[in-house]
């Protein structure tokens, strides 16, 4: 009896009895388990406050053996590490934290839920085997039916006889069937043994093994596959994405492409300390079917670009380097997972730069190089190096600058195509020198800015006998300015009026070699002649007034306007710039204006530049964004006249077009088109119908992309080279035809929409 007894007060010290049933409120009803990634809610199987976890084992009946094994019914509740367990009856074991016989039993685990009809569950070990039940696993959203399940938590859980899915009704999305389901939480990925899919209650394929992660974080492992019909036949990627560490990872695709042959391409991600994104692209092709045919490129066929940025205390070194077999290998082999050059880009950089600064003093120290992609450029001249020494000085309202920059050029004589041929190119070295002097003042209300400088530039030439003379250059400009602030009703307005005097003086540079100037057209901000070059061997004449008020409101509601009106008269005409161009051009007088108006529903812009000489306008840029309930629009158009390296009377005229509809049951249609207005001719559209709901995804669309056909002034092709360029042009229409799908839960969503559509206006 004494033992009895014995017995009876371990057991009721151990196990306090508890006869309430579990209210509404143990429950957090108001919080469902969602997966932060696919945004479904599963009523079913809502989150327990860890609060009403049960601390002790519990029963409604208890029936304790002579072994020390206690046989709870009714209501039973055995508290484990990370849940509960509640059943309708188990023989607990309180010695090993062991239920064996459990009926009808609910585990929830770690946020996630396991129902079966019998089973065996061992605290300490984590081992356990259930019976005939059903898996709820919360941080994907997944419901597994089985026969069995066994397996050992924090391990490995093993399901047969399955069926999973993460819809809550998988007639109307998808289910797989499964012999076999095998999760690895350890490296929170699994797999599926011969499994059949259904989707939309019809079985549409069949498989005797899929990879699949159990997790929303980063983690390594196939990607679903990227499938494409495109102008080049079948387009097949099968990446493999890995995690290397957590600032590092890399996604590998072999790829398939029928008329062109097979190929690999890899893009490999990290950062640096200082949080600066550097990556590595690169795409490989053994052997080019097409190319072969169409203009003989027998080798392999291949390109890269690494961009690398680091900092070390006061020093800053940066990488920028990119290389291609040939010019159009980036044009026939576009890929939809690296970026290594945009549509329009016509030269892949090549830069080493290091730049130290110390206080006052920096000094910098860089390579630079390119290689074009226009196959009718010939390489051009790289410096090697080119060094830099800054100072500058602040005293008071006043600074004082100086800088000493030396750049020697040599030339690439490596030749990517036949097309262009290598130009006799004047080699050397430049000097250039620059002091002045900047000061800020304010008098009242008014704002008086002046700037003045000296630049001195020389040249030493290897081949030429006479170095062109010694120029020193003087520049001067000028602003007055005020601002006014003014409270209003909605918000704030401010508005600042300002004058604008700047004068360059002429020098002759007729005779000077051009190393890296390149030219760009005229803005409507571009006002200061100086503005429209790239490189240092033109130093263009000026002397104009500019006249500009600014509007800026901020209104409530997140609402702000911006207006610039602006008004340039020139006094003189640009010597530099008419020799430069073989042109003729007189002094001008140009009106610009900016308007800018956001909204949390809308944006616009509309920028232009209008000559009165010319009566016609320079430049108009013009966008429009709209975001509905359910639509998203916008419209773009930009505009530019007279630009320089396509000829006086040529003309960049782009139009571009976007809409997203969001339709009644699940359905979306997207579209997009970009056209050359100036030659009637599409740059890139795509088109096309999706279906998603709360477990299924679903997208279909088509794409195009084409390079518009520039007029080249000065760079013309022969006879020949214009057949070959028409050729090559027709290869690089790309049309592709996309099927995209997501079974949330199992795989991941990777759109590539963004970039089949990519870039039309990147270098306008």
């Amino acid at each position: 009896m004494k033992k009895i007894a014995s017995y009876c007060v371990v057991a009721l010290t151990a196990i306090p009895i508890c006869v309430s049933a579990t209210p509404a409120s143990d429950l957090r009803q108001d919080t469902f388990s969602v997966n932060a990634e696919l945004g479904c809610l599963n009523p079913n199987y809502p989150i327990i406050e860890k609060q009403f976890w049960p601390t002790q084992a519990s029963a409604l009946k208890i029936d304790i053996q002579s072994n020390g094994v206690v046989l709870l019914q009714n209501n039973v509740k055995i508290p484990i590490e990370g849940g509960t367990l509640r059943a309708k009856s188990a023989s607990y074991n309180n010695s090993n934290q062991s239920a064996q016989k459990i009926n009808e039993g609910s585990l929830y685990y770690l946020g996630s839920y396991f129902q079966f009809q019998s089973g065996s569950l061992n605290n300490q070990s984590k081992n356990f085997s259930f019976i005939d039940g059903e898996s709820y696993l919360s941080e994907r959203n997944l419901l597994i039916e089985y026969g069995s399940l066994a397996g050992k938590f924090g391990s490995e859980l093993r399901f047969q006889d399955a069926r999973l899915t993460s819809c809550l009704d998988s007639t109307s999305g998808w289910l797989i069937s499964a012999k076999t389901v095998v999760i690895n939480e350890s490296s929170q990925r699994g797999h599926i043994q011969d499994l059949s899919l259904h989707v939309w209650n019809k079985k549409v394929l069949k498989l005797p093994y899929l990879p699949f992660t159990t997790a929303s974080k980063r983690l390594s492992g196939f990607l679903e596959p990227d499938i494409g019909v495109t102008s080049d036949g079948l387009d097949l990627y099968i990446p493999y994405f890995l995690v290397l560490s957590s600032k590092s990872d890399v996604t590998i695709a072999p790829r398939l492409l029928r008329d062109r042959g097979t190929g690999l391409e890899a893009n490999y991600r990290y950062l640096t300390h200082d949080s600066s994104i550097n990556y590595l692209n690169f795409i490989y092709f053994t052997g080019d079917k097409k190319a072969k045919r169409d203009y003989a490129v027998d080798d392999s066929r291949w390109a890269f670009k690494l961009k690398d940025v680091r900092r070390w205390q006061n020093i800053h070194g940066e990488v920028e380097w990119a290389k291609s077999s040939d010019p159009m290998v980036l044009l026939d082999l576009p890929s939809s997972l690296i970026n290594i050059a945009n549509q329009r880009d016509e030269y892949l950089p090549q830069t080493i730069k290091v730049k130290a600064v110390f206080d006052k003093v920096s000094l910098s120290l860089a390579r630079q190089g390119y290689q074009p992609l226009n196959p009718f450029l010939s390489e051009g001249y790289i410096k090697k190096p080119e060094v830099e020494l800054a100072y500058q000085s602040f005293k008071g309202p006043v600074s004082y600058f100086s800088k000493i920059l030396y750049t020697d050029f040599g030339v690439n004589r490596k030749v990517y195509n036949g097309f262009a041929p290598l130009p006799d190119m004047v080699t050397g070295s430049r000097s250039i020198a620059q002091i002045g002097a900047s000061s800020r003042h304010q008098v009242g209300v008014l704002n008086i800015a002046l700037n003045s400088s000296v630049t001195t530039k020389k040249y030493s030439l290897n081949n030429l006998s006479k170095s062109p003379n010694l120029h020193t250059i003087p520049s001067f400009n000028v602003t007055f300015s005020g601002t006014a602030r003014r409270k209003i009703s909605q918000g704030v307005s401010l508005i600042t009026p300002s004058l604008s005097y700047a004068r360059t003086s002429y020098r002759d540079q007729s005779l000077d070699p051009v190393f890296d100037l390149h030219v760009r057209g005229w803005h409507y901000l571009a006002f200061d002649s100086q503005g429209m070059f790239f490189g240092k061997d033109r130093v263009a004449d000026q002397e104009h007034f500019v006249v500009k008020i600014n509007w800026d409101a901020r209104l409530k509601n997140q609402h702000q306007v911006l207006v610039q009106v602006l008004r340039k008269h020139e006094l003189e005409a640009s010597k530099v710039l008419n020799e430069m161009l073989k042109l003729n051009l007189q002094p001008d007088k140009q009106s610009g204006v900016k308007i800018k108006w956001g909204s949390l529903k809308a944006n616009a812009l509309l920028e232009a530049n209008y000559s009165d000489k010319r009566n016609q306008l320079n430049f108009m840029n013009a966008h429009y964004k709209m975001q509905l309930q359910d639509t998203e629009i916008s419209v773009s158009r930009k505009f530019r006249r007279q630009v320089p390296l396509l000829g006086r009377i040529n003309e960049l005229d782009y139009g571009e077009l976007t809409i997203e509809q969001r339709l009644s049951g699940g359905y979306k249609f997207l579209a997009g088109i970009s056209k050359d207005l100036s030659t009637s001719k599409n740059l890139a559209s795509y088109l096309g119908v999706g279906y998603e709901n709360c477990c299924i995804a679903l997208k279909f669309f088509a794409s195009d992309k084409r390079l518009s056909k520039y007029q080249f002034s000065e760079l013309s092709p022969s006879e020949s080279g214009i057949e070959a360029w028409e050729q090559m042009i027709s290869v690089e229409n790309k049309s592709r035809i996309n099927f995209e799908f997501e079974l949330k839960g199992i795989t991941s969503s990777r759109t590539q929409l963004n970039k089949f559509f990519s870039n039309t206006f990147a270098n306008f």
